[in-house]
């Protein structure tokens, strides 16, 4: 073999000595799954905050974000996208086995769950119909929706976590990551709703926001330190968000938007003995929801594949 041979060899095949980046799902069109990601956990997050708080212009507004926002980004990723109902019975078993089928249906539940729910909750339908009517429906509709809503919020985490390649990803934490880190920012987006004059308490969905960006900050540190001990590859993904090229997105996005500014905004309003400026509140929600984007960001940015041979290579 000749030397120029040899060295495209060598380049070609680097993937099984050295530990390479993931890049169709963060890089050109890959781009697209960390936005419908994003907007899958501002969606899902929101519907289920809104329905513990029974708050009919949440569940709109969540349902909206899934539907317009979320779903045509994932279908236009897909290369034909008109073929997604193949991944769904009668027409396929694949729901049984592949956690990318059990999302499509999920979504397809959600949709058509939530859509009756909303329709049979509006306001002023249900004050003309009746409540004695219209209340068992939508009571009914809204926990097999919020099912839904909870198996799309979740269900791209398991996606992540079944990529064995990445050991970053294969840590059993990663779904509750993702449910925990919607329905925070489902609170986020609450507060706003609220805002805007909706049927929300703004009071309430600060509190709520202030208790689940605590757990998201524990439930990062521990993801971090549970990963840290799984393998060599593990830690270069971490030193990659902690001090490498994703440090800004890490730090910046994530740790200082998505964490600190609510967070510091949250202890304001406690300590104020009363509701934050409306100012600072909306400058929390806008934050947080960055913060969101940051979070999908770096979990995608530095997924890591293991190589094929066991010792790894200097990175």
């Amino acid at each position: 073999m000749s030397r120029m041979a040899t060295r495209q060899w060598m380049t070609t095949h680097e993937w099984m000595v050295n530990p390479m980046h993931q890049r169709e799902w963060i890089e050109r069109r890959g781009i697209m799954i960390w936005i419908a990601e994003t907007f899958t956990s501002l969606g899902a997050g929101l519907y289920l905050v809104s329905l513990f708080i029974n708050s009919w212009w949440g569940l709109l507004v969540g349902w909206l974000i899934i539907m317009f926002l979320k779903l045509p980004i994932h279908i236009a990723y897909f290369g034909k996208p008109w073929r997604f109902y193949r991944t769904l019975p009668p027409f396929s078993n694949a729901w049984k086995t592949s956690w990318f089928a059990r999302g499509i249906l999920f979504s397809v539940f959600f949709g058509t769950f939530a859509f009756i729910q909303l329709v049979i909750g509006q306001p002023d339908l249900a004050k003309l119909i009746g409540h004695s009517i219209t209340d068992p429906i939508y009571y009914t509709f809204g926990v097999l929706a919020g099912l839904s809503a909870l198996g799309v919020g979740i269900y791209g985490g398991f996606i992540m976590n079944y990529v064995k390649g990445i050991p970053f990803w294969n840590q059993g934490l990663l779904p509750v990551v993702f449910i925990l880190a919607g329905v925070a920012d489902g609170f986020g987006l609450v507060m706003g709703i609220g805002l805007a004059g909706g049927d929300a308490s703004v009071a309430w969905a600060e509190a709520g926001s202030r208790y689940l960006i605590l757990i998201n900050i524990l439930l990062i540190v521990t993801y971090l330190i549970s990963a840290g001990y799984t393998s060599a590859v593990a830690k270069l993904s971490i030193q990659e968000l902690i001090k490498g090229p994703s440090a800004f997105m890490f730090w910046g996005g994530l740790i200082i938007l998505g964490l600190v500014i609510p967070a510091a905004i949250s202890v304001v309003s406690l300590f104020s003995g009363g509701e934050a400026l409306s100012v600072l509140l909306i400058i929390a929600i806008v934050a947080h929801t960055m913060g969101a984007f940051a979070l999908k960001y770096c979990l995608l940015k530095v997924g890591i594949y293991r190589p094929l041979l066991p010792k790894v290579a200097p990175y």
